[in-house]
């Protein structure tokens, strides 16, 4: 007897390391201290109260994300760890645009490179969560965790399948409607920008800080 689990969803998770940890924390700490002392609210994720009141005209329009914090602030370090995280969660996955031999179905796109389409700061209050929500029109969605607990509130993805709400079975252990994970300060997590998620509530007194962004694979040549 054997289970066969089909179809999964590979969430990346690339933690700091001792060399990386305090070059891209002292970027989103000097980011921060500028939002604050001038502000400047202009990156900022509209769960922040004085943003969201600030950007209300400008989500209701539809418009996509324009937000370029880690270019703004010449993150520079935060940037290229992300880079490197999303080139290994690639190839961990094994994207078939990226294999080397055509695919009949996706292009192969091997000669390019990512770009980090735009980014954030999300800044999280107490008694703020994030509603479910995904990135449609991008193919890489992340985040970068500067300051973050349980009981600050982790992040959250819907089960992909949406049959599943209707049908029942075989949600549980293997195919949970929903999983929350707690990471660590300095962690990136990558997933598909497709796959609906979001945070709970902040239950402390202090803010939870996050970097949001998403990452496109830009080809050079297709063949």
């Amino acid at each position: 007897m054997s289970a066969i689990n089909l179809f999964p969803t590979t969430i990346w998770q690339d933690p700091a390391t001792p060399t990386n940890y305090d070059p891209a924390q002292l970027e989103v700490q000097a980011a921060l201290k500028h939002i604050k002392d001038n502000n400047d609210l202009e990156n900022v994720s509209y769960i922040y109260r004085d943003a969201g009141e600030r950007k209300t005209d400008y989500y209701t329009e539809g418009h996509f994300i324009s937000d370029q914090l880690i270019e703004k602030h010449g993150m520079e370090n935060l940037e290229a760890r992300i880079y490197e995280a999303v080139d290994r969660y690639a190839r961990f996955v094994e994207w078939t645009a990226l294999a080397a031999e055509p695919d009949p179905v996706i292009p192969n796109t091997a000669k390019g490179k990512w770009k980090i389409m735009n980014s954030w700061i999300n800044i999280a209050e107490k008694n703020v969560s994030h509603d479910f929500h995904a990135h449609p029109g991008y193919t890489i969605a992340g985040v970068y965790y500067f300051r973050v607990s349980d009981e600050q509130g982790g992040i959250s993805w819907n089960n992909p399948n949406p049959l599943i709400y209707n049908a029942g079975f075989p949600e549980g252990r293997t195919s949970p409607q929903c999983i929350e994970f707690i990471p660590e300060d300095g962690d990136i997590l990558l997933f598909p920008a497709w796959l609906q998620h979001g945070t709970h509530k902040n239950t402390t007194d202090e803010e939870r800080i996050s970097i949001a962004f998403n990452v496109n694979y830009i080809p050079s040549e297709i063949k």
